[in-house]
């Protein structure tokens, strides 16, 4: 069947291509999109739910060691220290007891790091204290004491406030404290029950009032069922209003049965906010990941149709009587025989037409002069800046910043390769080319740029360093995935300087190794330039500029590491600080 006028292969791939890229992101968007809106209904919930039970768990911890503490208190008066009647005179051994009584509230206060005072008040007025040990009289004006008093023994829980009572001389700052209190009737003496009171420091309640950042704080308090108000509450909950407060969701815990309870409400429109956040953030994450699959396929839609454009437009010139051109090169080794068998035909060709041979010119200038760039730069600047700026009126900072870096990289490329320039300025055009390398690899690589800033000043030859970093990423850090590392670091050796740039990238093996070191070992010529790409082509053109003991070293580390190995002779210009 004769195919269609016009089609060329280019063009069907740039369009099979992206669409084996688009479609399956788009299907990929849509499960994401569902996924979360799954968690955002069902999993962040139950997270905020275990939250507010740690705080729970941790809060009846403190109540329930302060009950613990009270029933051992009775339990020790039970047993050891049953109070005299009022006006009784006190024995010797009631004295005793008393003193054993007084130092087991201090060693019960001592246990407890959240106890900030322990109290036994008699009917007749005197009070055993751990601060104070005893006192007449002392709680006489605290009104939760007469409230005590008249209760049935239910526990009464005050909400913070200074504890001036626990200190012998007045001060400006008394401890804030909770207390808990409650009527116990001992079973030889119930015409005169015992109140104890247990003040709890209000530091205790810190972890509860400052629970994480104040942006991420759940609203929460504690409700004082008794008396019908807030006992404590957090940050966040103090600065919510009632209206925003209906609006979210109230989720009730018990501390105390039908005393005390935690009270907390989980946001809605936060929580909304924040996976809003997330899935914009991804959905922009997708699209940069498109755009730059979009552009992978178009750059390898070009490795494969170029080759054999080039190879057209070189039988072309064949066929108009130019027997030179210049052949195209490829990885793709069905596309290097058919280059190679027509470079072979028309070598034929032109032995039988001429027998002139080339001789070289060994002077530096005219070969550095052959590896100057053949495309018109002044137009490539324009067509990169009118990228930018379509990116910029599409508000497309990524791709307007990575046409921006590209365009200074190619200025500085393009420009004479025999021109000198520092270390600094090669290195400010080369953050350029790994800024680009970022926008591919994203996060999966880390750089270390290791120049001291003495070296910054030291001329070197122009465009060494990014073929090598080039290089480190096409046969290195590209092949490892995640985890890959590189580094460039810069120092002087006498009278020379060394580069040094390595990666961590899959070991080269012994007899690759052993070849590349070969070809860095061989003699520079013009011919040899010309065809020369990437270490082989700046190898040559150091020893062009400097000699044969000067140029590129490859090295091996453990199989962890390969090292590439600059060295030029150190040329001290202006210092960069």
């Amino acid at each position: 069947m004769r195919a269609r006028a016009g089609r060329t292969i280019k063009r069907d791939l740039l369009v099979v291509l992206p669409l084996a890229v688009v479609l399956p992101s788009v299907l990929i968007l849509g499960i994401f999109t569902y996924n979360v809106r799954r968690i955002i209904d069902t999993d962040v919930v139950a997270y905020q739910e275990v939250i507010i039970n740690q705080e729970r768990d941790s809060l009846e911890n403190i109540f329930s060691s302060v009950n613990v503490i009270q029933r051992s208190i009775i339990g020790k008066i039970i047993t050891d220290y049953t109070p005299p009647d009022i006006g009784a005179k006190l024995s010797k051994a009631d004295v005793e007891k008393l003193k054993e009584l007084i130092e087991y509230l201090y060693t019960v206060a001592q246990a407890y790091k959240f106890v900030n005072g322990v109290y036994v008040v008699y009917e007749s007025g005197y009070v055993i204290s751990s601060r104070n040990s005893i006192r007449p009289g002392l709680l006489r004006e605290q009104f939760w004491v007469d409230i005590a008093r008249q209760s049935n023994g239910e526990e009464i829980i005050v909400k913070p406030h200074p504890a001036a009572y626990n200190v012998g001389i007045e001060r400006n700052d008394y401890d804030e404290v909770i207390t808990s209190i409650q009527k116990f009737f001992l079973p030889d003496v119930r015409k005169h029950p015992i109140l104890v009171q247990i003040d709890i420091d209000k530091s205790a309640f810190d972890r509860f009032i400052h629970s994480m950042s104040y942006d991420e704080q759940i609203p929460m308090f504690i409700y004082n069922a008794f008396t019908n108000s807030v006992l404590i509450e957090n940050e966040i909950h103090a600065s919510y209003s009632k209206r925003k407060l209906r609006n979210e969701i109230a989720v009730t815990k018990e501390l105390k049965a039908d005393l005390l309870y935690l009270k907390a409400f989980i946001p809605r429109d936060r929580m909304l906010l924040k996976f809003r956040t997330a899935i914009v953030g991804t959905l922009a994450i997708i699209s940069v990941i498109v755009v730059l699959s979009v552009f992978m396929v178009i750059l390898f839609s070009g490795l494969i149709t170029r080759p054999l454009q080039d190879l057209y437009k070189c039988m072309q010139r064949v066929g108009s009587g130019d027997f030179f051109p210049d052949y195209p090169t490829t990885r793709y080794q069905e596309i290097n025989f058919l280059i190679n068998r027509f470079r072979t035909m028309v070598a034929e060709v032109n032995e039988l037409i001429a027998t002139v041979v080339l001789k070289e010119n060994e002077a530096s200038e005219a070969e550095l002069q052959a590896l100057q760039a053949k495309i018109n730069p002044h137009f490539l600047y324009n067509t990169l800046d009118v990228i930018r700026s379509i990116a910029l009126e599409h508000d497309n900072q990524d791709i307007s910043d990575m046409t921006l870096s590209l365009s200074r990289l190619f200025r500085y490329n393009v420009g004479n390769l025999q021109e000198t320039t520092t270390i600094a300025e090669e290195l400010k055009y080369l953050k350029d080319y790994l800024k680009i390398q970022s926008y591919r690899f994203g996060n999966r690589n880390k750089v270390d740029i290791d120049v001291p800033k003495e070296l910054h000043g030291a001329v070197i030859t122009r465009f060494i360093l990014q073929p090598i970093v080039e290089n480190a990423f096409k046969y290195g850090l590209e092949l490892r995935g995640k985890g890959g590392v590189l580094k460039i670091a810069a120092e002087r050796a006498g009278g020379d300087l060394l580069l040094s740039v390595r990666n961590n990238g899959p070991a080269i093996p012994e007899d690759k190794l052993a070849a590349l070191r070969a070809s860095l070992d061989i003699e520079p010529t013009i011919g040899r330039v010309k065809s020369a790409h990437g270490l082989d082509n700046v190898n040559l053109r150091l020893k062009l500029l400097y000699g044969r003991s000067y140029g590129l070293g490859i090295d091996d580390q453990d199989g962890q590491w390969t090292v590439i190995t600059v060295r030029v002779p150190f040329i001290e210009g202006e210092t960069h600080v």
